[in-house]
């Protein structure tokens, strides 16, 4: 078992902290407080709240005013019928208080969790310092890893069935204690775990309150990072290593790399079959339809047409892609496919703002608009699937020629120009109309240049000018390493803010 874990005091200024740290919301939970009423009056109401998350702590007691929730259905949209439950989203308003009580928790547990090491390395969920970026970069490198030793690589992908709504408590509790949640700390979270109910909010009507059985509720603080820890072993019940998988909260993937196909086949078998019965033994359900299975390396050589697994009973034949977090790999290890979808995106999305701007007075909120449709898109996992570029005589692949050339489009359309006037793009991007484009460089080498300035990664950078196998092909590892090779600036940052400077005022004087 861990060392024991226990709740710290909640001072007034601990408390005060807290709440000017939130989002500022008008969402009305039950209590119908909005956090924007807390941020006003905390000055005065932080002593009252520091009183009653105390009590809650020591007590070993969630109030049960404060595991009620709305929800809220939002439609999707896309084309999805109205009259289809499945066509919305479920969005869970919890009291301002809970978040407050539960962010104070989740701030104790964090620490608790990092000291015991307990989440294994290949979770990247949730966790500060981690994120979508980090898995994906993770996962690539390997695969490329074992391409480039000419070896046989299959990668599958799970989707488990709304895995934060069938948490059992019975599952949960078990696991807690064994991370040294005792005695009263224990009896807290049973109280959290336990207890709570919810109703519906639609078009001004209220359904009743139904308990909630199962599930972290959705909307909570500390939702997340519990079903994180149900989940913490994962990797040791089945058997796998961290050079063998991935994982992004729910989102998990796994691989095989061997000699031949037949091989690497037995090894996902094997593995999918102890991922099962994991998944299984712990209250999550595995959607074995929606398994994503892709060969790559050496095998693409060769016909894997006719090659099949069987997981969870369902045949499974390699597709000639794979998605993960929402990028796109084909069989090769690269991200061609993501990257056509974003140029086709840019293109629509360009076309659109030239048709809007037609209707859309230009200025602050046309370009307000561009930036929304634009860089929120085209900037996703940026750091993984774009190439840092350094020399203005180095001709850019064709995909970001093309992202560029949609980016220019809108430019001239915030400016009220076309392409006949022949005015310097240089110009227009640099002013006002370049609805954040430059963004879309900042963004990637801040993530690269951040990167090497985390001590556990800056660790295992080779020198300037030194490289090994492990930086010789198109990875995050290896743009991060080229950017930090070419900019003496970045290797002289000494804080991760001093390199986010540094990476914004390099991307900003890259070539367009």
């Amino acid at each position: 078992s861990s060392a024991p874990f226990s709740f710290s005091f909640a001072s007034a200024g601990k408390i005060a902290k807290v709440v000017k740290a939130m989002r500022a919301t008008e969402a009305l939970g039950v209590d119908g407080i909005p956090v924007s009423v807390l941020k006003k009056g905390i000055e005065v109401l932080a002593g009252p709240i520091s009183h009653l998350v105390n009590r809650s702590l020591a007590s070993g007691t969630v109030p049960t005013a404060l595991k009620l929730s709305n929800v809220l259905p939002i439609y999707k949209g896309k084309g999805k019928s109205a009259a289809d439950p499945a066509s919305y989203r479920p969005v869970c308003i919890m009291p301002a208080l809970s978040k407050i009580l539960e962010t104070v928790v989740k701030t104790d547990f964090e620490i608790h969790l990092a000291k015991t090491e307990a989440l294994p390395n290949t979770q990247f969920g949730f966790r500060r310092g981690r994120s979508t970026t980090t898995a994906l970069a993770t996962a690539h490198a390997k695969w490329l890893k074992a391409e480039q030793r000419g070896k046989v690589v299959g990668v599958l992908g799970f989707d488990l069935s709304a895995a934060f709504d069938t948490v059992d408590q019975l599952q949960l509790l078990p696991k807690l204690k064994k991370l040294g949640i005792e005695g009263m700390q224990l009896e807290w979270f049973k109280s959290y775990l336990s207890g709570g109910s919810q109703r519906v909010v639609w078009n001004g009507a209220e359904s009743d309150f139904l308990n909630v059985k199962y599930g972290v509720r959705q909307g909570s603080i500390l939702g997340p990072i519990l079903y994180l820890v149900l989940v913490a072993d994962v990797t040791s019940c089945v058997g796998i290593g961290d050079e063998e998988n991935s994982s992004y909260a729910d989102d998990f993937f796994l691989w095989a790399v061997g000699d031949s196909l037949e091989e690497v086949g037995l090894l996902l078998e094997t593995k999918a079959d102890a991922f099962s019965k994991y998944a299984g033994g712990n209250g999550l359900v595995l959607n074995a339809a929606k398994t994503q299975f892709m060969i790559g390396g050496k095998a693409k050589k060769k016909d894997t047409s006719a090659f099949t697994i069987r997981v969870g009973g369902v045949e499974l034949h390699p597709s000639d892609e794979i998605e993960f977090l929402g990028v796109k790999f084909d069989s090769d290890f690269t991200t061609a496919p993501h990257n056509a979808y974003v140029v086709k995106a840019a293109k629509q999305r360009a076309a659109l703002i030239s048709r809007l701007a037609v209707h859309i007075p230009r200025g602050k909120y046309l370009r307000q608009l561009a930036r929304g449709l634009m860089v929120g898109k085209l900037s996703y996992a940026a750091a993984v699937v774009t190439t840092p570029r350094f020399d203005k005589n180095k001709e850019p692949d064709a995909a970001h020629r093309a992202v560029q050339v949609a980016i220019n489009d809108v430019a001239r359309s915030i400016a009220g120009c076309r392409r006949r006037d022949h005015i310097r793009i240089e110009d227009l991007l640099n002013n006002r109309h370049g609805c954040g484009s430059r963004d879309l460089e900042v963004l990637p080498l801040q993530r690269w240049g951040m990167w090497c300035q985390k001590p556990h990664w800056r660790s295992r950078l080779p020198n300037p000018k030194e490289t090994d196998e492990v930086y010789d092909f198109d990875t995050f590892a290896s743009h991060a390493v080229s950017v930090w090779n070419n900019f003496e600036s970045l290797r002289s940052a000494r804080t991760l803010a001093a390199a986010r400077d540094v990476a914004r005022t390099i991307g900003r004087s890259t070539p367009i």
